[in-house]
């Protein structure tokens, strides 16, 4: 008995020891400019990138509700969002790591003929993301995102919305991509490799285990880079740097927790680092 306990409790330490935290963030009320868009358009936009980091399954969404008494710091729908220090602790308080303030500058539509002589609306939209570092309230991320093609909406052909409304709707669709785009870039989610299941004989990795599963949304097929954290000191500031090893590619996720991966490149340099080892991590492709 004391022989299974033992193995059940070792069991655990392994687990917790490659658990991986899904990143805490708080997406703000979006702000918006009086006259460029309304209040139901800018809730939509809101939805839209919200929706985009929960479908990652990456991270702990902090409740809607709860980020909605933030407004009572100042008019958000008003206003461009100011981040000030009480915003930011208040976010960090409700769990949040990160903070994700949006604030769209256009969400129009206007009626034009086409080619054809048909009528039909086009949409022009542009919203402003920033990312917030609760840890630091610095903004380490802004970028002003569109349509494909620029902010407006295609050309007007026999297909173009025939509804202003309509013509936004589709809009706020087309911008989903680069939104999933901006989580991507901005929020790469890193794994730990457990074991290295398959190694060739010159020494080539061929099979890993990582500490990553459905959990985060990892899929079968999907690329991942292994990178080596080096601490480098530069004029006497200690930083770190991520050296690009290898790459691999996701064959089956066993359950939410770990994944087997094919090494398609950098076999040699990630067995011989795994051995020695030095500080490697697996990452979602940028």
């Amino acid at each position: 008995m004391k022989r299974i306990t033992l193995t059940v409790l070792l069991s655990i330490n392994c687990f917790l020891a490659f658990a991986q935290e899904k990143t805490g963030v708080g997406i703000l009320p979006f702000t918006y400019v009086q006259g460029g868009a309304n209040y139901q358009d800018v809730v939509s936009i809101q939805e839209a990138v919200t929706n985009a980091f929960v479908k990652t399954k990456r991270f702990d969404i902090v409740d809607r509700s709860k980020m909605d008494e933030l407004k009572k710091e100042k008019e958000l729908q008003k206003t461009e969002d100011f981040i000030d220090g009480k915003v930011i602790a208040q976010g960090g308080n409700l769990g949040a790591q990160f903070l994700i303030s949006g604030h769209v500058v256009s969400a129009i539509a206007t009626e034009e003929r086409g080619d054809s002589g048909s009528m039909g609306f086009k949409a022009k939209l542009s919203i402003v993301l920033k990312v917030i570092d609760v840890s630091t309230g610095q903004v380490t991320k802004s970028e002003t995102i569109q349509p494909k093609g620029g902010s407006l909406l295609g050309q007007l052909s026999g297909t173009a919305p025939k509804t202003a409304q309509g013509a936004i709707s589709k809009a706020i669709q087309d911008i989903e991509s680069k939104v999933d785009e901006f989580v991507s870039i901005n929020f790469p989610v890193s794994f730990d490799i457990v074991e290295i299941n398959e190694v060739d004989g010159g020494g080539n990795a061929k099979k890993i285990l990582i500490a990553g599963g459905s959990d985060f949304g990892l899929k079968k097929g999907e690329k991942l880079i292994v990178v080596e954290i080096m601490e480098i000191e530069v004029s006497g500031k200690k930083m770190n740097r991520k050296k690009n090893i290898g790459e691999l590619k996701i064959e089956k996720v066993e359950d939410e927790n770990f994944s087997i991966c094919s090494v398609k490149n950098g076999g040699v340099e990630i067995n011989s680092k795994f051995v020695a080892k030095a500080k490697l991590k697996v990452i979602t492709q940028e």
